[in-house]
C-alpha cells in the first residue's frame, strides 16, 4: 500500500462534556468497570485494521487467554462495533458516545477544532501501526515510482498529512512538524510483533476466536 510512513497509537477517549459522570480512563481495567456499560465504542476487528491492531496488541500485552477474558468483559460495555476504525472520533466529539477506542491521530483534528475531546493512553502499553510505502519489484514505472517515493519521504511530502488533517507522527523529522501532531514521547509503546500478527493465518485465527467467544455474547 502506498502512503506516508507514519506511526499512530490506539487511545481511549472521553467526551469532556460528560466527565462529571465518568472517570478519566488511565488504565485498561478502568474500561471494564460497570459505570461504562453501553458507553464505549470500538470498531469491529474483522472489518477494521484499527480494531485488529488493538486486539493483537491486547494479546501481546496480557497473553492470549487473559486478553480474551478482558475483551469478554469489555464487550458488556460496548455500545456498538463500527465497521470503520475512524468512526469513533466524530462520534465522541459530537457527544454521541462517551468513550471511543481507536488511534490517537484520528481524534486530534477534533481537539484542534475545540470539540470537547480529551485523550489518554493506557499505562500498560499500547499497540500501533506503521503506514508504509514500498517500491514494487518489477513494476512498470520504476523511475516514476522512485520519484514518488522520494517525494513522500521529503519534508514537502511528509507535510501533506497535516494539510489533510491526518496527524500521524511523520517518519522524516528533519522539518517543522505540524504543531497539532501529538507528542507521543510519553506513550508506552509495546514491542509489537508485526511479523507474527501480520500473517493472514494468525489474523484469521484470532478473528475467528473473537467472533466465537466475544461477539456471540449478549450485551
Amino acid at each position: 500500500m502506498i502512503g506516508n510512513s507514519t506511526t499512530a497509537y490506539d487511545q481511549a477517549l472521553l467526551n469532556k462534556s460528560r466527565l462529571d459522570k465518568f472517570i478519566m480512563v488511565i488504565d485498561l481495567p478502568d474500561l471494564i468497570k460497570p459505570i461504562y456499560r453501553g458507553e464505549i465504542e470500538i470498531s469491529h476487528p474483522a472489518s477494521s485494521g484499527t480494531a485488529y491492531t488493538i486486539l493483537a496488541g491486547l494479546v501481546q500485552i496480557m497473553g492470549e487467554d487473559k486478553a480474551f477474558d478482558y475483551m469478554k468483559a469489555l464487550h458488556r460495555n460496548v455500545s456498538q462495533y463500527t465497521r470503520s476504525g475512524t468512526a469513533q472520533a466524530p462520534n465522541v466529539a459530537k457527544g454521541e458516545v462517551a468513550i471511543g477506542v481507536s488511534f490517537l491521530f484520528g481524534f486530534e483534528p477534533w481537539k484542534a477544532n475545540r470539540f470537547p475531546v480529551q485523550t489518554a493512553a493506557p499505562c500498560e502499553g499500547t499497540s500501533y501501526e506503521i503506514g508504509g510505502i514500498a517500491l514494487v519489484q518489477g513494476g512498470p514505472n520504476p523511475e516514476a515510482a522512485r520519484r514518488y517515493y522520494d517525494f513522500l519521504m521529503s519534508p514537502t511530502g511528509q507535510a501533506l498529512g497535516g494539510k489533510a488533517d491526518s496527524l500521524q507522527t511523520p517518519a522524516n523529522r528533519t522539518f517543522k512538524v505540524d504543531p497539532r501532531v501529538p507528542n507521543n514521547e510519553l506513550v508506552r509503546l509495546i514491542k509489537y510483533d508485526f511479523e507474527k500478527y501480520g500473517k493472514s493465518s494468525e489474523r484469521k485465527r484470532l478473528l475467528e476466536r473473537w467472533q466465537r467467544e466475544v461477539e456471540s455474547l449478549p450485551r
